[in-house]
């Protein structure tokens, strides 16, 4: 479980996501209209918990030889209307894979589902989804209404098998 029963834990991530989005710390994306982003290391001053619920997303997966994702790192996604992600595939260093891993704390009214090999995924708030965005095409769909998309986005990278 990603989340501790309840949505306690949400709403803390949550209010810090609107702190981070008032406080102009999410920087817009250039690669697309109605998109911001924050990326993130241990050293930064994010909540405890952040932390807490990326060691268990990694650890939901069993996932023990990684090190952490050095480009895209773990970040924070916010889409207002009209903001998607463009699909793409993501680079990763030889002989490693990149794992991400998704959590929608916060999902629009309409639009903002991801969009994995060219299939829609269904996800609802605090659910996690992840793939592999070296080797999967991988976008999501228009938000559209007023209720915000937050992600939080967990970036790892594994050995490639035969390394």
């Amino acid at each position: 479980m990603i989340f501790e029963s309840g949505s306690e834990e949400q709403s803390v991530l949550l209010q810090w996501a609107e702190d981070e989005f008032t406080g102009n710390r999410l920087k817009a994306n250039p690669a697309g209209p109605n998109r911001y982003f924050a990326r993130y290391e241990e050293s930064d001053p994010v909540p405890d918990l952040f932390w807490q619920v990326r060691r268990r997303a990694v650890s939901a997966f069993s996932v023990t030889d990684y090190e952490d994702e050095p480009r895209y790192k773990c970040f924070l996604g916010y889409n207002t209307e009209g903001g998607f992600i463009s699909e793409h595939i993501d680079p990763s260093p030889p002989g490693k894979r990149h794992v991400r891993m998704n959590i929608m704390l916060s999902k629009p009214h309409g639009g903002g589902r991801p969009v994995i090999d060219r299939r829609m995924i269904n996800v609802q708030e605090r659910d996690l989804w992840c793939f592999y965005p070296t080797l999967m095409r991988h976008s999501s769909t228009p938000v559209s209404g007023n209720r915000k998309r937050f992600v939080l986005s967990i970036g790892i990278l594994v050995p490639e098998i035969g390394s």
